[in-house]
């Protein structure tokens, strides 16, 4: 049975204009009207602007990030070593991708559900994205576990993994403009700092990299691997320069074949 836990909601802001004819005896109807246009001018550009900056390849599901600092545990009287238990909760994730709203569903971890539900409350995630690129408000089953080896600091991951996800991503990643690729990266590094590179849509970007290579006869996963981290901020850098161009064939392959040279 689902209980209802906590809820933590950020309000979008919202601007207005009000564009009001002047009182000063110089002012004329010509002045009053080019105010209005001027007002109702920037009205548009504050209204437009998010739209262009916000769009994304979608459609797809939130991801967690790994990386992102999550609320720890306290163990109290308990020892490391008798860690155990779980809970799994229905996340709604707002398209800032902050937790919104947790819901209970499995609770196996004895007088640590609070904790677990602050661990997922704290969590970060790259929002949904819905098929026109928007990124949007959306529920996703997690998990957090308590084990010996997660310690004080337990990661939530995903309830129920996509067994198609690695394929949707990469497809996803093949239909990326750079400007996609840029808001998700700088969004991963200001969540994972110089973690953002394991992050889950980097890493498949890699593989996808380095299964090239392998198809073409080229064993050089390692170095692919090594240089990696750098190459995915240089990605970033070109994709600054040129925001429409290809992310995968055009920035990061063009990197990756300057730094693993054939």
């Amino acid at each position: 049975m689902r209980r209802f836990i906590g809820v933590r909601i950020v309000d979008a802001a919202r601007v207005a204009f009000h564009a009001r004819p002047t009182n000063k005896p110089h002012s004329s109807d010509g002045t009053r009207l080019k105010m209005i246009s001027i007002a109702r001018a920037a009205l548009l550009t504050i209204v437009l602007l998010p739209a262009a900056a916000f769009a994304q390849t979608g459609p797809a599901d939130p991801q967690v990030i790994v990386g992102a600092r999550t609320d720890k545990v306290s163990l109290g009287s308990r020892k490391v070593a008798d860690l155990t238990g779980h809970l799994i909760a229905d996340v709604r994730v707002g398209e800032n991708g902050r937790v919104r709203e947790v819901q209970l569903t499995e609770n196996t971890a004895e007088g640590f559900e609070q904790q677990l539900v602050k661990v997922l409350e704290s969590a970060r995630f790259r929002p949904a994205i819905d098929a026109t690129g928007r990124p949007v408000e959306a529920l996703i089953d997690m998990k957090v576990e308590l084990r010996p080896h997660t310690n004080v600091n337990p990661k939530p991951v995903a309830a129920k993994p996509d067994p198609q996800l690695t394929d949707k991503e990469k497809a996803r990643i093949a239909r990326m403009r750079c400007s996609d690729f840029t808001w998700e990266w700088n969004l991963l590094r200001d969540e994972a700092g110089d973690a953002a590179a394991t992050e889950f849509m980097p890493r498949i970007a890699i593989s996808m990299y380095a299964a090239l290579r392998t198809a073409a006869g080229e064993y050089v996963d390692a170095k692919i691997w090594k240089a990696s981290a750098k190459a995915l901020r240089d990605a970033a850098d070109r994709c600054n320069d040129n925001a429409s161009a290809p992310f995968f064939d055009g920035a990061l392959r063009t990197v990756l074949d300057e730094a693993v040279p054939k």
